[in-house]
Parts: C-alpha cells; sequence; structure tokens
C-alpha cells in the first residue's frame, strides 16, 4: 500500500471514529433526557430524529450508512433517517435489480434506492434518478459523488402525465414535497417518462421505483408507452391513490404482487406490480 492510500485510510478510519463519537454521545443524552421527563413524547423531544441534532448536530456531516454499506452527506434530519434506517420502514427486499437492467427511480430523494440499485446493476446496468428538487438533488448528486457512482444519471425534472411547467408545494420536511396543481405556491418542470426514454434510446426499463407523495397515478400515465413496451417492475409508495392505481394498472395488464400498508384502509403503503404471466 502506497503512503498516499495509508494516509487516506488513515483519514477515512479517524472521521468514522468521530462521526461514531458525536451519534453515541447524542443517542446518550436524547435516551436521559427522555427517561428524566415526564411527557417525553410533548414539546422539543417529540421527534425522535431529535438525537441527530443535540448537543451534535449531525448535519453536512461525512455518515455512514450500515444498510446500504455507503457514504452520505445530510442537509437535513430527514435525509439522515432514510440513509440509516429506510429498511425499518420500507420493503426494501421487494426490489431487486440485477446487473445489466435499467432501473428508474422516480422522486430518487437523496438516493437511498439509487445508491443500491447503481451497485446491483453495475457498470452494464443504468439507473435514472427523477429529483425536481434542488436541496434533496444537491444531497442525492453528492452522495452518488461521495461513493464514486458513475452509472447514475440524475434528471432534475418532476416525472407526470405531461412535459412542461407544473405547480409545486414544498412540504414541512423536503422529503414531504409534491405536485400540487391545484395550488402549489412554486413551479418546477416535469417531464413524461416516455419521452425520457425515447430521448435516451433507452432498449430496456426493467424497474420503475416512484415515491413522489399521491402523485403516482399521473406520473405512471406518463409511463404508459414504457410500461407497453419493455414490462418492467414497478415498486409504489402509495399515498392514497390505491383505487385508482389498480384500475390503471388493470388496463396496462399488471397485477399486484405484493402489497404493505401501514394505514387503513390502504391509504399508505407499498406496492409490487408485475406484468400478468410474470414468474416473479
Amino acid at each position: 500500500m502506497t503512503k498516499e492510500l495509508r494516509d487516506s485510510a488513515r483519514r477515512t478510519h479517524t472521521l468514522k471514529l468521530a462521526t461514531l463519537g458525536r451519534i453515541v454521545v447524542n443517542k446518550v443524552t436524547y435516551v436521559l433526557v427522555r427517561a428524566l421527563t415526564s411527557k417525553p413524547q410533548d414539546g422539543w423531544l417529540h421527534s425522535p430524529w431529535h438525537w441527530y441534532r443535540f448537543p451534535f448536530s449531525l448535519r453536512n456531516h461525512l455518515l455512514w450508512s450500515p444498510s446500504l454499506q455507503c457514504w452520505f452527506c445530510p442537509q437535513d434530519e430527514s435525509a439522515m433517517e432514510c440513509m440509516l434506517h429506510l429498511p425499518s420502514y420500507e420493503p426494501v427486499a421487494w426490489v431487486s435489480p440485477e446487473p445489466g437492467h435499467v432501473f428508474v427511480d422516480i422522486g430518487a430523494h437523496v438516493g437511498w434506492y439509487s445508491l443500491r440499485a447503481a451497485r446491483a446493476v453495475g457498470p452494464t446496468g443504468l439507473v435514472i434518478a427523477f429529483e425536481p428538487d434542488p436541496i434533496n438533488r444537491h444531497q442525492l448528486e453528492k452522495n452518488l459523488s461521495l461513493n464514486q457512482v458513475m452509472n447514475c444519471e440524475v434528471v432534475p425534472l418532476a416525472a407526470w402525465s405531461r412535459s412542461g411547467r407544473i405547480r409545486w408545494r414544498p412540504g414541512e420536511e423536503p422529503v414531504w414535497h409534491k405536485i400540487d396543481e391545484q395550488g402549489g405556491p412554486e413551479v418546477i418542470e416535469a417531464a413524461r417518462v416516455d419521452d425520457l426514454v425515447a430521448r435516451r434510446n433507452l432498449e430496456r426499463v426493467d424497474w420503475i421505483k416512484m415515491d413522489i407523495e399521491g402523485g403516482e397515478v399521473e406520473a405512471l400515465k406518463g409511463a404508459v408507452a414504457t410500461l407497453g413496451r419493455f414490462r418492467p417492475a414497478l415498486f409504489i409508495e402509495v399515498h392514497g391513490t390505491l383505487g385508482h392505481l389498480k384500475e390503471l394498472l388493470i388496463g396496462l395488464r399488471y397485477s399486484i404482487m405484493q402489497a404493505s400498508f401501514d394505514e387503513t384502509p390502504d391509504k399508505h403503503g407499498w406496492i409490487l406490480a408485475r406484468p400478468n404471466g410474470a414468474s416473479k
């Protein structure tokens, strides 16, 4: 090993130890304060994300994601929670891209699925990540760079049923931003998946993952030609749209293979859909 590599490894090890120290101190402080507080569910201790910011803020620090085995640099607590604990919330094992696959990540946020898919599809595959929000997209691009991911193309657009300018409503947390054509206070650019696939002259699309806070039906309408031609697997986070999704999927000759909901009746959850007759 050269001196430069040894120095780099030493710096990385020191950085990991320093970050681990911050996390341990924050977690211990959080647990102790909650234990000594009569109503920890109220006020400033209500959020389970509080330990990310006191006594040491973890924003803009290089952190390690055990679930992804990769580095990330978060700008907000929702990004930290996603990168550290997403498998605790979502059925990520349903998503299984293979070497050479083309994986389309709609609502890529800060990149948990994009990073995982990029590793799975390998150098012969491709990840296309739609992320219209500039803060999320900056974190996504930084996380890809930190992990030297070369097979992911970031698209700074929202996926929708039509291309052009649409209304956008920022959420309380960056993970909750969404399209709101009726009254969104901001304007962003959107594109149909079909248009992007045609422009890129893609010869295959194997997976489409979607998490766009209730916009999933409209985004799928903009991907009808892609679904008809390539028949990709679909992993969709559902936000009160299950009935409309089922109607659309039936018309496209897709079947829901797996479903999981954490709100009833079927308001919020995840579905895995495949073309009728698919073996897995």
